[in-house]
């Protein structure tokens, strides 16, 4: 049985926001903002109430986006419909001269395989993808494969690929970069042992901290504050419901209506902030994920991948991510890996100073304030 895969790696920031307030309507029509927060709830749903999250939207999309352009009929529509309308193609990230951020896009072919013209050509046009044609029962590709993907995110995902079966044909590949200091950083000093209040233990955790002057909002018990990285339009928002609130029943508010109006009551505040210092590594399935938002005839007989090649039916086998982020006193660095396998198949004046110290269980996005990317989303319970 002959597989397509397609896997997509990404490296970002962090940067989002949230809200406490109505109840989810669907995202807007084309909005990549949408897609993040449904993507990033649903995955939520589909992770035990004692785990992390900790998710790239940025790089599901890019992943997923490339899937869609080979697809047809029914298939089309519903992964259409998943991406909110929106396809990821065709996009320069903006850095900056102290912020790294970079996306690379990669399609590997078994040389025994046989795409569309059509399609390679617009993943090359459309996604600026490197096209290599290799012989996938020679264990030199999957190196070839993995090694590309270090490459592209600084060698902190190194592994995408562990093996190629008889039956797998493709590999498509994103990786997307991302590594920035904060604009204000964080004095080591400062940085004292404190508890966590998680949800199944209180763990004692570095916590950083800092006063000064920041964008910052309260609405209905949650604050948020926005932590710019230096010389870029690339922040953290980091959103603490409020106490008492479990954060499962936080976030079904947070939607494209409520992320837009959290966003735009920030204001300018004196903030004594502390927050943990957080590194992790997160691997997810998202197959149960995505039929969550509608993805379903992808994973059957009947999807219709038509327009990827003539050989077929294929069909989508699994989707998994693995992510990894580092929040220190200097910065932020975080990458994500995407797979998509298809098979063949049958300090100043402290006026009204805030006080804001994220000692509980935790939500954050990584975007750019300027566009509707958000690249990473995460959830905090347990440290």
């Amino acid at each position: 049985m002959k597989k397509i895969m397609l896997y997509a790696a990404a490296v970002a920031a962090m940067c989002g926001m949230g809200s406490c307030g109505q109840k989810e309507v669907p995202p807007a029509e084309g909005s990549r903002t949408g897609f993040a927060l449904s993507f990033f709830k649903e995955v939520n749903k589909h992770t035990n109430s004692g785990e992390n999250v900790f998710v790239s939207p940025y790089s599901a999309g890019a992943a997923l986006s490339m899937l869609t352009e080979g697809a047809q009929g029914q298939t089309k529509v519903e992964l259409d419909n998943a991406l909110n309308g929106c396809l990821f193609s065709n996009e320069k990230l903006e850095g900056g001269d102290s912020v790294v951020v970079k996306s690379a896009n990669s399609v590997w072919i078994d040389s025994d395989f046989s795409v569309r013209n059509h399609y390679v050509n617009v993943l090359q046009k459309d996604y600026n993808a490197l096209v290599e044609t290799l012989r996938f029962s020679d264990p030199a590709t999957v190196k070839a494969i993995n090694n590309w993907c270090a490459e592209n995110t600084a060698g902190k995902i190194d592994e995408i690929v562990d093996r190629l079966t008889p039956g797998d044909v493709m590999v498509i590949l994103n990786a997307l970069y991302f590594n920035a200091p904060w604009e204000e950083k964080f004095d080591p000093a400062y940085t004292a042992e404190a508890d966590f209040r998680g949800v199944s233990k209180t763990s004692r955790v570095d916590m950083m901290s800092r006063k000064g002057r920041y964008s910052y909002a309260e609405f209905q018990g949650c604050q948020m504050i926005e932590l710019p990285y230096l010389g870029s339009n690339y922040s953290m928002f980091v959103v603490l419901p409020p106490e008492g609130m479990k954060i499962d029943g936080f976030l079904p508010y947070v939607n494209e209506t409520t992320y837009k109006q959290a966003m735009g009551m920030m204001a300018p505040a004196e903030v004594k902030f502390k927050m943990p210092k957080v590194k992790m590594e997160t691997e997810l399935l998202l197959n149960d994920v995505l039929m969550g938002m509608g993805v379903r005839t992808a994973f059957t007989g009947a999807a219709d991948f038509r327009g990827i090649a003539e050989t077929g039916p294929l069909a989508v086998s699994q989707v998994k991510q693995k992510c990894y982020v580092d929040i220190s006193e200097s910065g932020t660095e975080a990458a994500a890996v995407t797979s998509v396998m298809v098979r063949l198949t049958s300090v100043r004046p402290e006026i009204d100073l805030k006080v804001m110290t994220v000692d509980r269980p935790y939500v954050f996005f990584i975007a750019d304030k300027e566009s509707e990317n958000i690249l990473f989303a995460g959830k905090i319970v347990n440290l």
